[in-house]
Parts: C-alpha cells; structure tokens; sequence
C-alpha cells in the first residue's frame, strides 16, 4: 500500500516537472524568436519569467507536501520530501544558471569591446571591416555601449575622412567612399535611436562623404557642418533638425527625405532632387538652390531669405508661409504650387511660372514680375500685383488690368 501511494506521489510529481519542462521549452522559444531584443535583454525576461514558474511550481509542490503529509506513513513523509527537495533544487539551479549566464555575458561584453577598438585601427581594410560590424553587434547588447559606440564610429569617419580642400566638381567623378567608412556610416544611419542619449548629437561635421549611400539612414539633429556631401544618396533619410550649414549638396538626392527643422544657410543645394521631401520649418537663408527639383516637396514656413531658387522646380510644392524675401527665382517653375501666405517681398520673380499657382494673401511688395506667367492663378488680388513690380511683359490673369503705378 505505502509502495503504490508513494508511486502515486512520485507520478505527480513527474507530471508536475512535465509540465515545468515544457513551460521552460515554451519561454525559451517566445523570447528567441524575438528579433527586436538583444541577448543581454532575452536572458533578463527568460530569468524573470522562469522565476515567476520555479515560484509557482515550488508553491504548488508545497501545497501538494502539506496536503499529503498528513496521510503519510513516517518512510513515505521521507520518500516525498526528498521527492519535493530535488524538484526545488532544480528549479533553483536553473535559475542560478541564467544569472551566471548573465554576469557571464557581461564579463564577456569589455573583451570584445577591447579588441573591437583595437581592431579599428588595424592597417588592412577587411580588418576594420569586421570591427565595425562587431562593434554595432556590441552596441545591440550592451545598452550602456551604446552611445559610446557611435560616438567611436564618428570620430573614426572624422579621422579617416576629413574634408578635402580640392574642386568641388572633383567629387563627381571621384570613387566610391572606402568600404570601412561606408561601413561605419550605414551602422550609425541604423542604430537604435531610442538608445541615444537626451541632448547628444553626431558629430560628423567637416567629413568628406562625397559618393556615400545613405539611404533611409537616420542621422537625425547631427552636426554635419561645412561637410562634403556632394552626390550622396538621401533617399528617404531621417535628417530632421540636422545641421547642415555650409555644407556642399551638389548632385545629391533627397528623394522623400526628411528635412524638417534642418538647418542649412549658405549650404550648396545646387540640382540637388528634394523631390517629396519634407522641408517644413527648415532653414535655408542664402542657400544655393539654382537648377534644385522640388517637386511635391513640403516647405510650409521654411525660411529662404535671399535664398538663390534660379531656374528651381517647385511644381505642386506646399510653399504655404514660405519665408522667400529677397530670394531669387529667376526662370522658376511654380506650376500648381501652393504660395498661400507667402512672403515674398523684394524677391526676383522674372520670368517665374505661376500658373494655377495658389497665391492666396501673398505678399509681393517690391516683388518683380517682370515676364512672370501668372494666367491662371488662384485667389489672387489686384492689391497685391499693385504692391509688385511688373511691365507690360507680365502675364497677368484674366479680367486684370495692368497697375497704372507699373511702367
């Protein structure tokens, strides 16, 4: 009788470490398929989770001693309660085995950081190569690295491409960017931003990344003056509240990009394509934008003061509260753009398009109109021509007369 009872017991709690086996087999494999947690963070949830079992399993192996206890013989209390003790001790074990793990992990994590860094300086190219990718591997595990990590892979690109006082028109035909700094360019670009620091910023500000594939990267708020960006691929890049001051952006490609608060006074944007990009709220007084393909862009209340827009496509653009004082749009197309509340007083307008253009309480105070095409336009006022500059080369809309106050 007390061989069958404590066979019973013994079935039970074979069942009841089944059950652990396979809530254990379950959490690992949840946490594995995970690919957005790093390996420091799946040991930290699968050590929580398997605590919150061992502590249920253990309460329930409790419950189950003291419930059976009672009904025991002497020898049999002993056969269960060694029973019930080797069921907790594994639990524990396994435990104590995931937190090794960890403080293993994070053992490991300054060996391969030193050895990172000290790759990175290693004279063959395949070398550094492969340091790089270590590093961001690093930077996915370690949260604390993490910063630390791209501010190393940014001054490794400052030092290894610092700008070039040569032609610009050189960067055109110069070669692709050395593999290493493109490298370290595309890890920064797709770093885990929710990572960086409050108020830290990229410092990427003098660098020659002239050629460079920056596509979707994410170099939101960096500092990037007086940088070599010519023919750079921007392709919806994230370079929101950026700064991009006097840096040279001949030929590059900003196709959807965002630009959104970006700063660029004085920066060279010559037949650079900003085609559906954002560039709402961006700054870009005495920029360069002569020949620039803006077509669908935002610019609502960009500031472009004295902003050299010459032969500049802005067709459909959303130029609504636009800041284009004293700018020059000689020869522009502004075809089916929306200017409402724009500011254009003293801006050079000859010879612009503005056909079924939106120009809606907007200001063209000393503005000239000069061979301007504005047939077709909408919500357009005669105050607002009669503030303007034109002659009888001015197309003006239907129904309108020329000011008498032009020449």
């Amino acid at each position: 009788m007390s061989f069958i009872k404590t066979n019973g017991f013994t079935t039970l709690l074979v069942f009841v470490s089944i059950i652990f086996i396979f809530t254990l087999t379950l959490i690992f494999s949840f946490f594995e398929n995970i690919a957005e947690f790093t390996n420091q963070q799946k040991i930290e949830y699968i050590n929580q989770a398997l605590t919150t079992v061992a502590i249920i399993i253990g309460g329930l192996a409790l419950i189950i001693n003291a419930y059976y206890t009672s009904r025991l013989s002497f020898s049999d209390q002993s056969v269960f309660t060694k029973l019930i003790a080797g069921t907790l001790t594994w639990d524990n074990n396994i435990v104590t085995d995931i937190k090794n793990t960890q403080e293993t992990l994070e053992e490991i994590v300054p060996q391969r950081f030193s050895k990172a860094i000290e790759q990175l300086g290693n004279e063959k190219i395949e070398t550094r190569f492969a340091a790089i990718y270590a590093l961001e591997r690093i930077a996915k595990d370690s949260h604390k690295d993490h910063w630390t990590i791209m501010e190393i892979l940014a001054a490794f690109i400052r030092e290894n491409a610092p700008l070039n006082q040569q032609d610009e028109d050189e960067s055109q035909n110069s070669s692709k960017l050395p593999t290493d700094i493109q490298t370290a360019l595309t890890v920064i670009g797709r770093r885990d931003s929710h990572k960086d620091p409050v108020n830290q910023k990229l410092d990427l500000r003098n660098t020659d990344l002239s050629n460079a594939d920056l596509t979707e990267a994410n170099l939101s708020r960096a500092i990037l003056i007086g940088a070599n960006l010519q023919w750079v691929n921007f392709t919806r890049a994230n370079l929101s509240e950026a700064d991009l001051s006097i840096t040279y952006l001949c030929g590059s490609i900003f196709y959807e990009a965002n630009l959104s608060k970006a700063i660029l006074p004085e920066a060279n944007l010559q037949g650079v394509v900003l085609r559906k990009a954002n560039l709402s709220k961006a700054v870009l007084y005495d920029a360069n934008l002569e020949g620039a393909i803006l077509c669908d862009a935002k610019l609502q209340a960009a500031i472009l003061c004295g902003a050299n827009l010459e032969g500049a496509i802005l067709c459909d653009a959303n130029l609504e509260g636009i800041n284009l004082e004293d700018s020059n749009l000689q020869d522009a197309n502004l075809i089916g753009s929306n200017l409402q509340n724009a500011k254009l007083a003293g801006a050079n307008l000859e010879a612009v398009l503005l056909s079924t253009a939106n120009l809606q309480d907007a200001n063209f105070e000393e503005a000239n109109l000069s061979r301007a095409n504005l047939s077709g336009c909408e919500n357009l006022q005669l105050q607002q021509i009669e503030q303007a500059i034109g002659d009888r080369t001015t197309i003006l809309p239907e129904n309108f007369k020329i000011p008498k106050s032009w020449k």
